[in-house]
């Protein structure tokens, strides 16, 4: 040991007997065990923590869309930072990247509003001290190309011939198009529908669940509905209901689904075989494409254009502000913007330069 080492325990010897003498006794106590420096955690594990405290809040659509955009725009490109790596410029250089690879501005917004929500769960847990998403709110960027219509719509010239062509060549689909053009139903709510939905006798519908990717769910906003059913419309899905009440006597069960799927036990057609016969039914009728979503488009333009009171399409349509239908069919109100349209051609008419003259031709005959 030497006469160094002696010389430090001799005096690590003296304080410890003094401590004694005093009555300290806590130098005989256990050494307390070293703590380990907590790691920071990644992004991927604060996102796991998102998502699992988020998901109660969402639709199973939006949790479904949420997992399957946190590995494919998120965990790929930060995952394994420590997520007090996230910061305003990484953030930037991949917006910049991921607004110009070509998704639509929803796909691009939605992944957006993920990593906000990830990065301001990161702030609560003191892990970060701002969040370095909110600099890039509202830049999505500009569409470059053709921009497709918020909504379309058919002619009641083109539905008459859309739905003539389905009863001809897709029987199984021209009873759902009938149904969504004329109830202003959406897909999901329409394959949805079950024989008890029907009542026949006041000639309503309830709308108390929809299909989507597989599932059932709630209705739009989480709430059930009531809606109207024309006579005609309401003929054609009474034998409908008829059909299923003979289909399921003589299979011993109880009728369900007012469109049962042929593939799958006990379980309605689906949005997307719909998609599919729609496409298949245009082709046909020589009309372009539109969405099944745009029959329900096509429903509130012609009954709005029709006279009927836009209060009335708002709640047939069951959204949640009169103000939505009145931005979205603004193109449909009878004499919106004909009016000014006539207006601006008053005034140009009336100008001078305008006054009825003789041909250019008959100018040179008068100064020849």
């Amino acid at each position: 040991m030497g006469e160094p080492g002696k010389a430090a325990a001799r005096k690590a010897a003296e304080k410890i007997q003094a401590k004694l003498v005093l009555g300290d006794l806590s130098i005989l106590d256990p050494p307390k065990p070293v703590e380990p420096v907590q790691s920071v955690p990644t992004l991927r594990k604060v996102a796991a923590g998102w998502e699992l405290v988020k998901a109660p809040d969402l639709k199973r659509g939006t949790q479904i869309s949420y997992a399957n955009a946190i590995p494919k725009h998120l965990n790929e490109a930060f995952g394994d930072l420590p997520i007090t790596a996230i910061t305003e410029d990484c953030v930037e250089a991949w917006w910049i990247q991921f607004r110009n690879a070509g998704y639509s501005k929803k796909h691009v917004g939605t992944a957006r509003k993920i990593l906000r929500g990830i990065c301001r769960r990161a702030v609560s847990l003191k892990l970060l001290t701002v969040n370095p998403v909110d600099r890039f709110e509202g830049r999505l960027g500009k569409v470059q190309g053709e921009i497709r219509k918020k909504s379309d719509w058919l002619t009641a010239e083109d539905l008459e011939t859309f739905l003539q062509t389905a009863d001809r060549i897709c029987q199984r689909g021209c009873p759902i198009f009938l149904f969504m053009a004329t109830c202003g139903l959406r897909i999901g709510e329409a394959v949805g529908l079950q024989v008890g939905d029907l009542d026949v006798a006041d000639c309503q519908l309830h709308i108390r669940r929809t299909v989507r990717r597989g599932y059932i769910d709630s209705p739009k906003n989480g709430e059930a509905g009531i809606g109207d059913v024309p006579p005609t419309t309401m003929a054609v899905l009474e034998r409908i209901k008829e059909i299923r009440r003979v289909e399921a006597a003589a299979q011993g069960t109880e009728p369900r689904w007012l469109f049962p799927s042929q593939l799958r036990k006990d379980a309605p057609i689906t949005p997307e075989n719909v998609s599919v016969f729609m496409r298949r039914v245009l082709a046909a009728a020589g009309l372009r494409k539109i969405r099944p979503h745009d029959l329900q488009h096509t429903y509130a333009t012609l009954a709005i254009k029709a006279g009927v009171n836009i209060l009335s399409v708002s709640r047939q349509l069951r959204h949640s502000s009169i103000a939505i239908t009145a931005d979205v069919y603004t193109h449909a109100v009878p004499g919106g913007n004909r009016a000014a349209a006539n207006v601006t051609d008053a005034i140009l008419t009336g100008h001078p330069r305008n006054q009825a003259q003789p041909p250019r031709n008959q100018l040179r005959d008068l100064t020849a």
